[in-house]
């Protein structure tokens, strides 16, 4: 805002200071650069400052009066009409400027405020349009997730089921050769225990045999022995 007013102000500075040396020269020549001793040290620019000084509204009109009444006469009337360009004309002239400058810049800084406005409605528009493209395409990302998991599921579940089929069929083909295994074994043992069994019960048939032999002979000596004695004890 500053250098915008001030590039508005350039023509005016160009001629507010054509003004001050035009009326700094006009008093060096009526005061005939006189040395001023609120200048000192500035001798050759103090009537410039005191055109300046006359612009801002500071009036200093003490050595006037030390010139001729002629001189007197058409200082003063310098002076009056120095006062009017600058410090009424050119004053108010500056305002006028500085005032245009900064409704220029609050009309650009409105228009800036709209366009902004306006970038940001079409930068809203963008994200929700963009917003609604991202929905749409999570949408079918998600539809494609949920047919792949439904796959997945499926997938996974039919070769549970076939894994489960082949483990029972084979717990049953394995149960079968275990009866049949058993079963074998089962007659097997029955066999041999009937074939030890009958091994026994003929050893056991051949042994009472033998011991009912050996009681038989026992017998029929014993009796053959009585029958000598008896016979033996009548003689």
């Amino acid at each position: 805002m500053i250098t915008k007013v001030f590039q508005d102000l350039k023509y005016f500075i160009s001629f507010f200071l054509i003004f001050i040396i035009q009326f700094g020269l006009i008093f060096t020549v009526l005061f005939r650069a006189a040395p001023v001793e609120e200048y000192e040290g500035v001798d050759a620019f103090g009537y410039y400052l005191m055109i300046f000084r006359i612009a801002a509204g500071d009036f200093a009109t003490d050595n006037y009066k030390d010139q001729s009444q002629f001189l007197v006469i058409i200082t003063w009337i310098v002076w009056i009409i120095a006062v009017i360009a600058l410090n009424i004309i050119f004053m108010n002239f500056i305002v006028a400027v500085i005032s245009e400058s900064y409704e220029k810049v609050m009309q650009k800084i409105v228009a800036e405020t709209f366009k902004v406005k306006c970038q940001e409605g079409k930068l809203a528009q963008k994200a929700k349009k963009t917003v609604r493209q991202c929905a749409m395409i999570n949408i079918g990302e998600w539809q494609g997730f949920i047919k792949d998991i439904k796959n997945t599921i499926k997938t996974t579940a039919t070769r549970a089921k076939n894994e489960t089929l082949q483990n029972l069929s084979l717990i049953q083909s394995t149960n079968q050769i275990l009866m049949e295994q058993l079963k074998h074994d089962t007659n097997k043992q029955f066999y041999e225990m009937r074939a030890e069994f009958k091994k026994d019960v003929n050893e056991i048939q051949d042994t009472l045999k033998q011991r009912m032999d050996g009681l038989e002979l026992l017998v029929k000596d014993s009796l053959s022995k009585l029958l000598e004695n008896a016979s033996k004890q009548q003689q």
